[in-house]
């Protein structure tokens, strides 16, 4: 199998090159796999299962680049890059090439002829995404933001008469496609799984947090992505300073990768930490004691919910930051829509030791059985159609 991804997926640090990173690890099981990224690899990458190319070499001189923009989304792909893609084919063989959403849509038509089976791995159904982040910009006319969606949507179309599966990663997000698209082609959920998971214990910690102890929160995301981005400010303006009533000690820790000017600014607040581009959450999850996820918008299911919960971290989170993910509300996790409702719960969590204990095993027990490795290789099978030819 050939993974074929804009950014390197080695080594896995956001949401889309972990995705990619764990589906080439346990596509590695039924065999060779080789993970292709457009942009240049910036670290050398030492991962003995997993053969790691790069389609463009930094300080490279520009060449042109292949196809027409239809939407803003679809990225750049030089005709070098397009070039030595398909030298890798010729020499690597695939049966299989998974290429990373629509936003690859120039490489569809190109692979189409070099492999016996050509699947679009859908991270998000983006003309979704796009409506609900169009609904919330108000700078721009109805009209406008309507247009932007259905050119989106078109395109989705056109990629799936182009390939012979789709992947996405929730029975929602499948629902979504088929009913946008009836009788197009196979789709397979293959669930985000837990990330690093063979760095996390299975074995769950002790738990750390006794009645007195001052309360650890913890938000963790890609922090120049819209979505989060709100989820922070909202976070650290509106409901941690509810719980700072109760907990007056209390502390905000930020974490991710290139935050915005907006985000930086939240620092400043009392008891808010920002942890910028941190090497590894381990850290972080291991001193939390939950995590609140205000999400309004976005798209696929959240890591950020499954590596908290694969560390024993409670979790309560909006409905939407929750779903496709199939936890039960109340025993594994708490949810709400209300910021003031989410402040609340995080309050009494804190001080009920024996709930957030029971919260935590639950959790700690589903996201290993329905999330782990075991659960991803077996999703990735299924999607590669191996049973279906007796592989």
């Amino acid at each position: 199998m050939l993974v074929v991804s804009h950014d390197p997926a080695f080594p896995p640090q956001s949401g889309t090159d972990l995705r990619n990173h764990r589906n080439a690890v346990a596509a590695a099981a039924f065999g060779p796999v080789c993970l292709a990224s457009v942009r240049p690899q910036a670290v050398e990458a030492v991962d003995p299962p997993i053969r790691i190319e790069a389609l463009s070499i930094d300080g490279e001189a520009r060449t042109g680049s292949i196809g027409w923009w239809r939407i803003r989304a679809e990225h750049r792909i030089s005709r070098s890059a397009l070039t030595r893609l398909e030298t890798l084919v010729r020499d690597f063989r695939p049966d299989t090439i998974v290429v990373e959403g629509i936003g690859l849509f120039k490489l569809l038509q190109p692979l189409r002829p070099l492999t016996k089976q050509l699947i679009l791995d859908m991270h998000n159904v983006e003309s979704d995404l796009a409506g609900q982040l169009h609904r919330a910009d108000k700078a721009r006319s109805a009209a406008a933001r309507l247009a932007t969606t259905i050119a989106i949507r078109r395109l989705e179309g056109t990629a799936l008469s182009l390939v012979d599966r789709v992947w996405v990663c929730s029975n929602e997000d499948r629902e979504r496609l088929t009913t946008l698209f009836p009788h197009k082609v196979p789709v397979d959920v293959v669930p985000n799984g837990i990330p690093h998971a063979g760095d996390i214990p299975e074995t769950l910690r002790a738990q750390h947090a006794a009645d007195n102890d001052i309360p650890v929160i913890l938000f963790v995301g890609h922090l120049d992505y819209p979505p989060n981005v709100d989820a922070a400010k909202r976070l650290a303006g509106i409901i941690f300073p509810r719980v700072r009533q109760a907990f007056p000690a209390a502390t905000l820790a930020i974490a991710g990768r290139r935050p915005k000017p907006a985000v930086r600014a939240l620092a400043g607040l009392p008891g808010v930490e920002l942890v910028e581009n941190p090497e590894t959450m381990a850290p972080l999850l291991s001193r939390a004691h939950l995590t609140i996820i205000p999400l309004a918008a976005g798209g696929g299911t959240r890591i950020k919910i499954l590596e908290a919960m694969a560390w024993g971290v409670p979790v309560i989170a909006t409905p939407l930051a929750a779903e496709g993910l199939g936890f039960v509300e109340n025993q594994e996790l708490l949810l709400s829509v209300s910021d003031e409702v989410l402040a609340d719960m995080a309050v009494g969590l804190c001080l009920d030791a024996e709930r957030r204990a029971k919260q935590r095993i639950r959790a700690h027990q589903a996201v290993w059985a329905r999330f782990g490795p075991r659960a991803i290789r077996n999703a990735v099978r299924d999607g590669l159609g191996l049973d279906e030819a007796g592989g």
